[in-house]
C-alpha cells in the first residue's frame, strides 16, 4: 500500500529542532509554541520512513502516564479515522500500515524502559522526570543508533536536562534550542496581546520561567544567584585561621572532596573520584601540614563510610550530619539536625557576600549544587530542614559533594557548640568558639 503523507506547515524553529544532524536535541521552550504537536509530528514521521520493518518501535515518553495518554490521543484522533492503523488503547500503542510501532511510555519506573529495536524517542517533559530514566532511554537506542529528542520547559540550571544542553558546547552529537514566547508571536503561533497579558497576570520569576524559558530561582532556594556569582569577585573577604572540610568518598562510591579555607576564602578545592582507605587519611593528614591547619580546624563527613576516620584523625570534628543541631545560646533551636542547621546558616554567610573562591572549581558544578540548597517541607515535628540528598541526586544525577562539603564549615562558626552524635547522647567537654 502507498501512503502519502503531507507534512504539515511547520515555523522557522520547528523545522530547526526538528530537521538537523545531531543525534540528539534539547530543546527548552515556552508554553503553547507548538513544541509537542511538532514533535508527534516527527515521531510519525521517523516511523514511516522508508528503512522501518515490522517489529520497529518508536517511543513518546513522558513524566507520567496520564500526560503520555495526552499525545497519544492526540495522534490517535487524527489516525483512527483511516482504518489502515491498529490502535491498542491499552497498551497506547499504535502500529502502523507498515508494521512499525509507536508506542506511548511512562517514565515513571525507569527499569521499564529498556527495550530492543528502537529507532526514535521523543521525550516528553523530560525536566519533570527522573535522570534515571534519561540513562535507560539512552542505553536502549545504543545498538539501533537511534535518535532522541528531550523537550520541555526550562527546569532551573541544576536540572538534568539542562545540564545535557551543555553537551552541544562540544559535542556534535547533541543541539541544543531555546524557544520563548516571542518567537511564537513572530512565528504567528501566539498572540501577542495574549503573551503581555500573561505578562501582566503573572509573577516576573513564573512569567521568565513559563514563558521565556529564563532562569529563575526557586521560591526554596536559600542563595541567590547573584550571591552565586559573586563568590569568585568578593575580594573583600577576610582572611584567618585555616580550616579543612572533606566529604568523604572510597573507591567506588561518590567524590572524595576536601576544601581548604584561610577564614572565608577558599585557597584549595580537590576533588578525587577513586580513593582507598589508607589515602583518605594521608591526603587530609599532608594537607593539614602544608597548610598549618591544627587537628580541631579539620571536619569531615562521619557518617557511613567517613566512620573510619575516627581512629585515624583523632581531634578532628566528625560531621554527623543527622545529629541534633547545636544550641544557639542556650536555647534550642527548630533545626531537623545539624545539616540543616548549617545549610541554612551557609546560605546566609554567602548572601552576606563573606566567601571569596581564590582557586579553580567548576563553576558550572557549583552553581548547579548551590542550587539544591533549598528549603523542604517541615517533618512531623515542624522541624526546619533541607532538601534531602535523594531528592538531589534525581534532580541532578549524582550525590551533591561540593554543596556538602561547603555547608560542614559552618560548624566551626556556630555559637556555644555542644556537638551532638547521632547515638544521640552528647560528647562531653568537647566545645569550640565560633
Amino acid at each position: 500500500m502507498d501512503i502519502i503523507i503531507e507534512r504539515p506547515k511547520l515555523t522557522t524553529y520547528q523545522q530547526n529542532f526538528l530537521y538537523n544532524d545531531s543525534r540528539f536535541t534539547v530543546t527548552e521552550a515556552s508554553t503553547k509554541v507548538g513544541k509537542t504537536f511538532s514533535h508527534i509530528w516527527w515521531i510519525y514521521e521517523q516511523a514511516h520512513q522508508d528503512w522501518n520493518k515490522p517489529g520497529f518501535n518508536h517511543w513518546w515518553v513522558a513524566p507520567v502516564y496520564s500526560q503520555a495518554k495526552i499525545a497519544f490521543s492526540r495522534l490517535k484522533t487524527r489516525l483512527g479515522r483511516l482504518g489502515i492503523y491498529q490502535i491498542n488503547e491499552s497498551n497506547l500503542t499504535i502500529t502502523c500500515p507498515n508494521g512499525a510501532i509507536i508506542h506511548f511510555k511512562s517514565a515513571e519506573k525507569p527499569d521499564n524502559l529498556f527495550g530492543e529495536d528502537v529507532y526514535s524517542i521523543v521525550f516528553d517533559e523530560a525536566p519533570r522526570a527522573r535522570v534515571e530514566a534519561f540513562y535507560a532511554l539512552r542505553s536502549t537506542i545504543t545498538s539501533t543508533r537511534g535518535k532522541m529528542k528531550l523537550i520541555g520547559n526550562f527546569g532551573g540550571v541544576s536540572n538534568w536536562m539542562h545540564q545535557i544542553a551543555d553537551k552541544s558546547k562540544t559535542d556534535p552529537e547533541y543541539a541544543y534550542f531555546k524557544v520563548t514566547a516571542w518567537d511564537g508571536v513572530a512565528e504567528g503561533i501566539l498572540s501577542e496581546d495574549e503573551i503581555i497579558q500573561a505578562q501582566k497576570d503573572l509573577p516576573p520569576k513564573i512569567f521568565k520561567q513559563l514563558y521565556l524559558a529564563e532562569q529563575q530561582e526557586s521560591d526554596d532556594q536559600l542563595i541567590d544567584f547573584g550571591s552565586m556569582q559573586a563568590l569568585f569577585t568578593n575580594d573583600h573577604a577576610e582572611p584567618g585561621e585555616k580550616y579543612i572540610t572533606a566529604d568523604i568518598a572510597l573507591h567506588g562510591s561518590d567524590n572524595f572532596v576536601v576544601i581548604v579555607w584561610d577564614g572565608w576564602r577558599i585557597v584549595e578545592f580537590n576533588t578525587i573520584e577513586k580513593c582507598e582507605a589508607p589515602d583518605v587519611e594521608k591526603f587530609l593528614k599532608d594537607k593539614a601540614l602544608e597548610f598549618k591547619v591544627k587537628r580541631s580546624n579539620i571536619t569531615y563527613d562521619a557518617d557511613g563510610l567517613g566512620s573510619f576516620l575516627r581512629g585515624y584523625l583523632a581531634g578532628a570534628v566528625p560531621f554527623n550530619n543527622g545529629a541534633k543541631p547545636i544550641k544557639k545560646e542556650g536555647q534550642e533551636v527548630n533545626y531537623k539536625n545539624l545539616k540543616s542547621q548549617c545549610g541554612y546558616e551557609f546560605a546566609k554567610v554567602v548572601n552576606s557576600g563573606t566567601i571569596k573562591i581564590n582557586c579553580f572549581i567548576d563553576k558550572t558544578k557549583l552553581y548547579k549544587e548551590l542550587e539544591c540548597l533549598k528549603s523542604y517541607k517541615l517533618d512531623d515535628d515542624g522541624k526546619i530542614q533541607l532538601l534531602p540528598k535523594s531528592k538531589i541526586k534525581e534532580v541532578i544525577g549524582h550525590s551533591p559533594d561540593i554543596l556538602d562539603a561547603l555547608i560542614m564549615r559552618m560548624i566551626f562558626e556556630i555559637q556555644n557548640i555542644g556537638f551532638t552524635v547521632s547515638k544521640p547522647k552528647p560528647v562531653k567537654g568537647l566545645s569550640w568558639g565560633g
